[in-house]
């Protein structure tokens, strides 16, 4: 009994030795992220507008290279782009418009990676929200992040939920709401190849192009 009562101390105090508070796992997923950084991003966006509704999305992020696929009332619209080029198909019409990557271009790659596409979009957490820890299992840490009164930051939602996993604290879901619209990001990976991220025309059979570069 004693043996058993000692071992169960021990283990107590062990787990309480490694309990670690909600920012503390944030800096370790943002480690993680970091030493991926190089392997590139993917990661489904689904965002929730009152009238529009669903809008589902999946980013791939690799070096300067970037797709988008959005998909919007059963109809897709697939973006590459290369830092050089835009491609950009459209499902409805079949359609593919090829652009130089103009300033247009580029406000509209930013805006994309604004919401889904940055392998460090969790750096402002650590220094812009109080983050605590909601709830855990064996799997995971949920983490409540409220918005600091210092974070003068107007674009930073009030509130996110962050999901981590606990064996690798590679991140397993991001949700918020801001202004009515709801967004919850999920399916992290940190794998992307060149195939991902790269426009071949035999991939769209069929497709009418329109090239505006010039």
């Amino acid at each position: 009994m004693k043996r058993i009562l000692c071992f169960a101390i021990a283990f107590l105090s062990a787990t309480i030795s490694f309990a670690q508070t909600g920012l503390e796992i944030v800096n370790r997923m943002n480690e993680r992220i970091s030493s991926l950084k190089d392997k590139g991003l993917s990661v489904n966006v689904d965002i929730k507008v009152p009238v529009v509704g669903l809008v589902t999305t999946r980013t791939w992020v690799l070096g300067d290279k970037r797709r988008l696929d959005v998909n919007m009332k059963g109809h897709d619209i697939i973006t590459f782009n290369d830092g050089k080029t835009n491609w950009v198909y459209m499902s409805e019409s079949n359609s593919l418009i090829i652009t130089n990557d103009t300033i247009a271009a580029k406000f509209a790659q930013g805006q994309n990676s604004k919401g889904s596409m940055d392998v460090d979009m969790f750096g402002d957490i650590a220094g812009g929200y109080d983050v605590t820890i909601k709830s855990e299992n064996l799997v995971k840490w949920e983490l409540l992040c409220k918005k600091k009164k210092s974070n003068d930051d107007d674009d930073s939602p009030k509130k996110i939920t962050l999901e981590v996993r606990k064996d690798s604290y590679d991140p397993i879901s991001m949700s918020t709401k801001m202004m009515g619209i709801t967004m919850t990001m999920s399916n992290f990976k940190f794998s992307v190849t060149e195939k991902d991220v790269t426009f071949n025309e035999a991939d769209f059979p069929g497709v009418n192009i329109t090239d505006q570069r010039k």
